[in-house]
């Protein structure tokens, strides 16, 4: 090739690249996302947080595998949950595996506060009531549906037999007044009432008078000056075949029969793909936080976890049946996934977009829970962040480590505070794979997109929510990009130096990956 061919080629190629560089650089070809103060959401906001629950299977010398949630191990988990950063835990528990000793010849409970067990559940109420965490508390259901062997007549299995609510009362008199956990702010009356699984067996009535003598029992206590009710827990995406009341049902008939006596409401979703992926979970919710939050009282998700349909069902399905651990009928295996972590982080944006107060994920730990909950080693529901006992489970590194979906959930936690003020986005153009949201608290501002399409898109962000120039972080969770910490936790990406009073900013957000802008440093 002679000279003059050769500087022609270059000067072709020069032009050629120049192109491609400026297609990212064109601010023409970004969707614009404006957070004005007019598009302020009015709701109380608590922010995200996780279940976490005092490990029943490992907690003692009596537990089914033995003492192996050891002061070690509890402080492996403070140092790892410091990093998430939760602001509001559920912990369930069931009486008879703390504190309750079976009936007497009276037929009256007979209880121990003094357990290992309940020694136990402090370790874990330390942590809360030092961090200033918020603490949903309850019992899974009445004592006697949880015995395996010898089922009696006068055996406890109401909601509504005053010697279970005799139990809870004194219960939470003992935590919170005698040991000082005032993290405890709402009691939870039965997992999931409206269920067939559960031991209201979808009896409303029955779970509708428990939660009434619930109340009148902590007003006598002087309980209710420190903790209050929380309903109906209720699972919405399903109805009982025996009884008339709807899954949704429970949530409206809470609201205009038992808003006097509840603090918090909450209900349980476990969404598939295409409930998220779409963006109608905005739809999906909204009726809901239309009512409940004309009561002016937060509102979160009790439980919040995703449950794939179609072929992703049957992955699920076939991965469960594989592992060796695994309860199959109880896990979602995708928690190994990247993707797990931005449909999980879309599904928390959307319910701030819809009014709701925080998202609780199902679950921390892998370790905390089996099928049933009789103890089987191969029947974990493996939900968690990751498993703290994973030598006792293969010993392998996917389980030791935190995995992906504990990054986005982390940023989740430490970029939306407590008390933040919620506000929805302004587009340019509507595109139904986009979400975002922004919050403010005090001198903080946050803005996240999720992109869940295939594509790279560009977007540009401008607001009038920002006061003085504070520095802003740039956060990725993304396939390419997710830096971590030393302990596999999120850190900024990189600064920005843009003044986002004065300017606007243009980002890159990659395909089916999220980012968040914020001026709050993770440390």
């Amino acid at each position: 090739m002679d000279r003059c061919n050769r500087l022609v080629l270059l000067m072709c190629m020069i032009v050629f690249l120049s192109n491609c560089t400026d297609v990212k650089k064109q601010d023409k070809t970004a969707v614009e996302i404006a957070f004005n103060k007019s598009n302020q959401l009015d709701f109380p906001f608590i922010g995200h947080g996780v279940q976490w629950s005092a490990y029943p299977h490992a907690d003692s010398n009596e537990a089914d595998w033995g003492f192996l949630i050891t002061d070690e191990k509890w402080e492996e988990l403070y140092k790892r949950v410091d990093f998430v950063n939760p602001h509001i835990i559920r912990v369930m528990d069931v009486a008879s595996w703390r504190y309750f000793k079976g009936l007497d010849k009276q037929n009256q409970p007979v209880l121990n506060f003094e357990t290992q067990e309940v020694k136990s559940l402090c370790k874990l109420l330390d942590y809360c009531q030092k961090n200033n965490i918020t603490v949903l508390f309850g019992e899974w259901g009445a004592p006697g549906f949880w015995e395996t062997k010898n089922k009696k007549a006068n055996s406890i299995l109401k909601a509504n037999d005053d010697r279970w609510i005799d139990m809870i009362t004194q219960y939470l008199d003992y935590l919170i007044l005698k040991k000082g956990y005032t993290c405890i702010q709402y009691y939870n009356l039965v997992n999931e009432p409206n269920g067939y699984w559960a031991s209201t067996d979808g009896n409303w009535e029955e779970w509708k008078e428990g939660y009434q003598k619930l109340n009148e029992a902590l007003q006598k206590k002087g309980l209710h000056k420190y903790v209050k009710l929380s309903g109906p827990d209720a699972v919405t995406q399903w109805n009982h075949p025996k009884h008339p009341k709807k899954a949704h049902d429970w949530v409206y008939s809470t609201v205009e029969e038992l808003d006097s006596i509840t603090g918090l409401y909450d209900f349980h979703i476990y969404a598939d793909q295409d409930l998220i992926r779409t963006g109608n979970f905005i739809s999906y919710l909204t009726p809901f936080s239309t009512a409940i939050n004309k009561t002016k009282k937060p509102f979160v998700l009790g439980e919040l976890g995703m449950k794939y349909s179609g072929a992703l069902n049957e992955e699920n399905k076939r991965r469960g049946e594989k592992d060796p651990y695994a309860g199959p009928d109880d896990s979602s295996m995708f928690v190994y996934d990247y993707f797990y972590g931005v449909d999980m982080a879309d599904a928390a944006i959307q319910s701030m977009l819809a009014g709701v107060g925080g998202a609780i994920a199902w679950d921390l730990d892998d370790a905390m829970h089996t099928v049933g909950d009789l103890g089987g080693k191969d029947q974990l529901k493996k939900w968690g962040m990751w498993n703290i006992l994973a030598e006792e489970f293969g010993n392998l590194e996917v389980d030791k480590k935190p995995r992906p979906w504990s990054y986005s959930w982390t940023l989740l936690c430490n970029l939306f505070p407590p008390k933040s003020t919620i506000f929805k986005p302004i587009y340019s153009v509507e595109n139904d794979s986009i979400r975002s949201v922004a919050t403010t608290y005090k001198d903080q501002f946050t803005a996240t997109v999720v992109n869940q399409s295939k594509e790279s898109k560009l977007f540009q962000l401008t607001t009038n929510l920002i006061k003085n120039q504070k520095t802003l972080y740039l956060y990725e969770y993304s396939k390419e990009n997710k830096p971590v910490n030393s302990e596999g936790f999120p850190i900024a990406t990189r600064k920005i130096e843009n003044d986002l009073r004065k300017e606007k900013i243009t980002i890159e957000v990659k395909g089916e990956s999220l980012i968040f802008i914020s001026t709050i440093l993770i440390k």
